[in-house]
C-alpha cells in the first residue's frame, strides 16, 4: 500500500510539472494572429478592435522579447481608423500583412476629421512587411468623388518610429497619401507597389517630413501626386531604383509655405525612371519662406515622355496668384548627373526658376541629354541660377557663372 501511495505521489508530481510547462509555453508565445483575437476577415465586419487587441498583446510582451502580429492570408479584413502605439516592452515588433486590409468607404466615416487610417506611433524596431502578398486598400475612390479632401486621412502613417522597416506591401487607392513618415530616424523602405489613378487628388506615394537617415529602394509607384515628396526637417535620404509614373515625380518640397523656415539636406536620388510623369526631379518652394535645400544629387535618371523632367520652382503657388516676396528658401549645391530621355514639354525641358533675391547657387549639370518627343527644339530656362553645365542637351547657356 505504501508503495502504491508513493507511486501515486510520483505520478501526481509529474502531472503537475507537465501542467506548469504547458502554462509556461502559453505565456511565452510571441506570435499573435488577429483572428485569434476575434477578427473575422469576411470583408463585412469591422475588425479594428481585434487588431488593437492583438497589437496590445504583442506590445506588452515581456521586456526584451521580439513579437509578431499576423494578418493571415486568404482573408479580407475591414478595418476602421486604428492606432498602434508604443512605447512597447518588446525589443522589436513585426506586423506581418499577408491578407488584405480594406478601409470603409467615405460614407461610413461621417464628418469626423481623422488624420490617418492606419497609424503607427512611437514604436522602436518596427517592421511592417507583406512578403509581396499584403494589400492595403484605402477605397479612395469614394473620397475622390466626394470632392472635399480637407479631412481625408493618410492611409498609413508612421510617426516617431525609429529603426523602421517597411517592405513587400501593395498599397492601392489611398484616401490621401499612401504612406506618411514623420519624425522617424533610420528607416528602410523597399519593394512596395503603390497604385492609384493618375487623376486621383493628393495620393502621394510616400510623404516624408522631419525625418533622417532613410533608404527607399526598389519600388513601383503610379499615383495622382508625387511619387515621393520630401518636406522640411528631412536629411540624409537615399532613394534608388524607383519606377514612377503616372504622377508628379519625386519632389523636394514644397518648402516655405506661409513664411515657414524649412531645412532639407543630403538627398540622393539615383537609378530611377519617370514614365509619363507631370514632373521628373523637382525642387519647389513658396515665395516668402526661409531656410535651405542643399547638398542634393540626382544621378542616372531616365525620363520617358515626362512633362517637366528637371525643374527648380521657387515661385510655387498652385492655387492662387501669389505676390513676389523678398525672402525665399535658399537652394544650393544641387548636382544633376547622367540624366537622359524624352520630354513632352512645350517650352523648356530644363527649368531653373530661382528667386530674384535669393539665387540658386552651386548648380551643376553634367552629362544631360533630354530631347523633345515632338521634334521641337528642347530648351533650357534659367532665372537667377548660378553654376556650370557640361555635355548637356539642350545647351544650358542661361546658367550664370
Amino acid at each position: 500500500m505504501v508503495y502504491l501511495l508513493l507511486l501515486c505521489g510520483v505520478v501526481l508530481e509529474l502531472s503537475i510539472v507537465k501542467c506548469a510547462r504547458t502554462r509556461l509555453g502559453s505565456s511565452s508565445d510571441t506570435t499573435f494572429d488577429v483572428t485569434k483575437f476575434g477578427a473575422t476577415g469576411n470583408g463585412r465586419t469591422d475588425d479594428a478592435k481585434a487588431f488593437e487587441s492583438a497589437w496590445a498583446a504583442a506590445c506588452n510582451k515581456s521586456l526584451g522579447t521580439t513579437s509578431k502580429v499576423i494578418v493571415p492570408s486568404g482573408s479580407t479584413f475591414l478595418v476602421s481608423s486604428v492606432k498602434f502605439a508604443g512605447p512597447c516592452n518588446s525589443r522589436s515588433i513585426t506586423f506581418e500583412i499577408l491578407g488584405s486590409i480594406v478601409a470603409h468607404p467615405r460614407e461610413a466615416w461621417g464628418n469626423e476629421d481623422v488624420g490617418e487610417w492606419i497609424f503607427f506611433h512611437q514604436v522602436e524596431g518596427l517592421s511592417v512587411v507583406g512578403n509581396g502578398q499584403g494589400v492595403i486598400d484605402g477605397q479612395g475612390d469614394s473620397w475622390w468623388r466626394h470632392g472635399d479632401q480637407s479631412n481625408s486621412p493618410t492611409a498609413m502613417r508612421f510617426s516617431h518610429c525609429n529603426n523602421l522597416h517597411v517592405s513587400g506591401l501593395k498599397h492601392m487607392n489611398s484616401q490621401r497619401n499612401h504612406i506618411s513618415i514623420n519624425g522617424c530616424n533610420h528607416a528602410n523602405i523597399s519593394n512596395l507597389h503603390i497604385t492609384a489613378p493618375g487623376t486621383s487628388p493628393n495620393t502621394d506615394g510616400i510623404d516624408i517630413s522631419s525625418s533622417t537617415n532613410l533608404n527607399i529602394q526598389d519600388c513601383v509607384m503610379a499615383t495622382g501626386d508625387d511619387c515621393i515628396a520630401i518636406n522640411g526637417g528631412t536629411s540624409s535620404v537615399f532613394i534608388s531604383r524607383i519606377t514612377c509614373g503616372p504622377g508628379h515625380g519625386i519632389s523636394i518640397g514644397s518648402l516655405g509655405k506661409n513664411g515657414k523656415h524649412d531645412e532639407v539636406e543630403g538627398i540622393h536620388v539615383e537609378n530611377c525612371s519617370f514614365i509619363r510623369t507631370q514632373n521628373g526631379v523637382r525642387i519647389k518652394s513658396w515665395q516668402g519662406g526661409a531656410g535651405f535645400a542643399k547638398n542634393i544629387v540626382f544621378s542616372n535618371i531616365n525620363f520617358e515622355s515626362a512633362d517637366n523632367p528637371v525643374i527648380i520652382d521657387q515661385y510655387y503657388c498652385p492655387h492662387q496668384t501669389c505676390n513676389n516676396k523678398v525672402s525665399g528658401v535658399k537652394v544650393s549645391n544641387v548636382r544633376y548627373s547622367g540624366l537622359h530621355g524624352t520630354s513632352m514639354a512645350k517650352n523648356a525641358t530644363i527649368n531653373l526658376s530661382c528667386s530674384e533675391t535669393v539665387p540658386c547657387t552651386g548648380i551643376l549639370l553634367d552629362n544631360v541629354n533630354i530631347k523633345s518627343v515632338d521634334a521641337h527644339a528642347s530648351l533650357a530656362h534659367c532665372t537667377n541660377a548660378h553654376g556650370t553645365a557640361h555635355a548637356c542637351t539642350p545647351a544650358i547657356n542661361c546658367l550664370k557663372s
